[in-house]
């Protein structure tokens, strides 16, 4: 079991450092917007990376602005162990989520942190309902994971693949910060080759644990200034702004495309009802759309398909 447990650390190990180099942000992608509450995310094979990571690759957050994304992740299928091949199950500890510095906050301004109480009342939801198990030997110890079976079977072709989406809001303060995310692989028992056993977090195999615990940290930047091809890599929007706020009445939407795409502005009320919508075929490069609104607060957004972003707006007479 040694041998095997190093095999799995050093492919762990791997995995860790080009992670960490090329997929340098956690938890975020396209996602629907919900002011109080996140949704959920559906796992979508075309949108995971091969043969694993994390999609989007960077996150990039405006200061006060709400962003809602969805990311998609796909994790190793399989670790060689001499002349054996082993499926390792995964499960994310997600009591363990935490930022560095906190730049990033929910939408509804709470900090940052993963409701455990109520996953969907917080920033962060899974596509796999948490589960409250042991995490260690000692059975009076218990987190909450969300885990991804390995379906097992021929390299790259069935991977565990899986999502969350994250609906946050840049703090004020612009800067980089880390997420740091713990996630467990496990081989469950002796007698099941295949991996799909998910039942047991804590395994042993010969007397020795056969689970390994490993921390990602990822890089989360506030920014008013998206770089271009990062922002091209989130989807179709480059900038997006409500001019002017407060308004006078008058308000007008500008953003810009990296390229065409079907765009639909949508304007909520504070507590929630839609009192606008437009749907239109818009072209690459700046693009304006004027709004006439009685006085209130707003909260206008703005939908791609694949990116939903929004921002507050006041109206005054």
């Amino acid at each position: 079991m040694s041998k095997g447990k190093s095999a799995l650390l050093d492919f762990l190990g791997k995995w860790y450092i080009c992670g960490d180099m090329r997929y340098v942000a956690f938890l975020y992608a396209v996602g629907a917007f919900l002011y109080a509450q996140c949704g959920a995310c559906t796992p979508d094979a075309n949108q995971s990376p091969t043969p694993y990571g994390f999609n989007p690759a960077v996150l990039y957050v405006r200061p006060g602005v709400d962003t809602s994304l969805t990311i998609y992740f796909t994790f190793p299928d399989e670790v060689q162990q001499g002349s054996i091949t082993v499926y390792p199950n995964y499960a994310i500890w997600v009591d363990s989520l935490k930022l560095d510095r906190g730049l990033i906050m929910a939408q509804s301004e709470m900090p940052f942190a993963y409701n455990t109480t109520n996953p969907t009342a917080g920033p962060i939801t899974f596509d796999q309902m948490h589960r409250y198990k042991p995490y260690a030997t000692n059975p009076d110890r218990y987190a909450n994971f969300v885990v991804y079976q390995n379906p097992g079977g021929t390299a790259g072709q069935t991977p565990p693949i899986g999502c969350a989406r994250v609906c946050v809001k840049g703090g004020p303060t612009e800067g980089s910060d880390t997420l740091r995310v713990k996630v467990r692989a496990f081989i469950p028992t002796l007698g099941d080759g295949s991996g799909k056993d998910t039942t047991n977090l804590t395994p042993q195999l010969l007397g020795q644990n056969a689970w390994l615990d490993t921390t990602f940290r990822y890089v989360v930047v506030v920014t008013s200034t998206i770089p271009a091809a990062l922002a091209q890599g989130r989807g179709e929007v480059a900038r997006f702004t409500v001019l002017p706020n407060p308004a006078y009445g008058e308000a007008e939407v500008r953003f810009s495309l990296h390229g065409p795409a079907l765009v639909s502005l949508e304007v909520y009320t504070a507590d929630g009802r839609q009192v606008y919508g437009h749907t239109g075929l818009y072209s690459a490069g700046e693009q304006r759309h004027g709004l006439s609104l009685p006085a209130g607060l707003y909260r206008v957004v703005l939908n791609t398909g694949t990116v939903r972003l929004s921002q507050s707006l006041v109206v005054v007479r």
